[in-house]
């Protein structure tokens, strides 16, 4: 069908990209600093990105690694602290590539079920009881795929839980800055940074394509894992780090994300809407900011081969499965029932007509 509508990848659109400023930013930093830029080492990050992340973040830049997007700093991460017969707890559902990125590093990952402000605190107790995890992985802000925002009082509970069983907390924050509505919630290291690892990237920010992400954490972890990244990649991608720095430097980054707030404001607002109108009685998150709404089906509702009879109708989806770990108690959940709709890249129209689609299969 040539009016295929795509709810899968978070994405930006083409024209969330700042192309003229990013090529000038490109240009500039070649010319500028040739001889470490074009060249290998600087296996911590390119010295100057990483001196602005670490004023922003008020840390001793030996507390900052840049590397080639957040997901290579979560492998690395998971190469360095799982060992075999280690779990890693996530949110249930969470971040599809995340799960398998700790699988494959050998860990058991097991989800805690989300509420509506985070996760279920007692049933994240109940888990690190069972076995201290090798850390637990959250998406505090506008959470990947359901959309939810931890409250800060489960914020102060989950890592007074990681102070007394002793285990790290990842708060992974790409959409952190994305904010539509309401106040900021504190981000877990302003609360406890000696058991945080704060990681995010600037791909929703600025580009996936540039593959610049970052992390903050305590000196020696960040030690640890610049090592594992040179074993692995020898030498991180100089060019692009450099032309992130130029474009903070140059003051362009705050004004592009207000641009990026007024571009998908209206895309959120559309979804929800459409949710609202199209999907009445469906239990659906109501996210503040980022990139997804989701929506819980009913039990009653057909999710039979959801996905191939949504595609034979023009309405592209992601299994629901994929976002859902091993349980941490009771029978697997069924990931059928569960739809992540992401409304960044398709237009207020293509939303209201691809919910409309979905709201005619069940």
């Amino acid at each position: 069908m040539n009016d295929t509508i795509v709810f899968t990848r978070g994405v930006p659109p083409p024209e969330a990209f700042p192309v003229a400023q990013l090529a000038e930013c490109v240009a500039a930093a070649i010319q500028s600093d040739p001889a470490v830029v074009l060249q290998y080492g600087q296996q911590q990050g390119y010295a100057p990105l990483r001196a602005l992340l670490a004023a922003e973040y008020g840390v001793p830049e030996n507390e900052v690694m840049v590397a080639n997007g957040s997901l290579q700093l979560q492998d690395l991460l998971a190469a360095h602290l799982v060992r075999p017969g280690m779990t890693v707890l996530t949110e249930q559902p969470g971040y599809d590539r995340a799960i398998m990125t700790f699988r494959r590093r050998g860990a058991r990952v097991v989800g805690v079920p989300l509420e509506a402000d985070g996760v279920d605190v007692a049933r994240l107790e109940a888990e690190v009881r069972r076995q201290t995890p090798a850390f637990l992985y959250l998406v505090p802000d506008f959470q990947n795929p359901a959309g939810v925002t931890t409250s800060a009082e489960k914020r102060r509970a989950i890592l007074a839980l990681a102070e007394r069983y002793g285990f790290w907390v990842v708060e992974d924050i790409p959409y952190r800055r994305l904010r539509y509505r309401g106040e900021p919630v504190p981000m877990l290291r302003e609360i406890n940074p000696q058991r945080v690892v704060t990681m995010t990237s600037f791909s929703k920010l600025l580009s996936p394509g540039m593959r610049v992400g970052y992390m903050v954490a305590p000196a020696q972890l960040v030690a640890a894992i610049t090592k594992e990244g040179e074993h692995t990649y020898l030498s991180p991608v100089l060019p692009t780090q450099a032309a992130v720095a130029e474009f903070i430097r140059r003051g362009w980054l705050q004004p592009n994300i207000e641009r990026l707030k007024q571009l998908y404001r209206p895309r959120w607002d559309a979804m929800l809407g459409a949710v609202r109108r199209h999907l009445e009685g469906v239990t659906a998150s109501e996210p503040d900011g980022g990139f997804f709404v989701s929506v819980t089906l009913p039990a009653e509702a057909n999710t039979r081969g959801l996905v191939e009879r949504a595609k034979a109708i023009g309405l592209v989806l992601t299994e629901g499965q994929a976002f859902f770990a091993d349980p941490d108690e009771g029978p697997p959940p069924d990931g059928e029932r569960f739809v992540r709709l992401p409304f960044c890249a398709v237009t207020p129209q293509q939303i209201d007509e691809g919910v409309r689609r979905l709201a005619s299969l069940l």
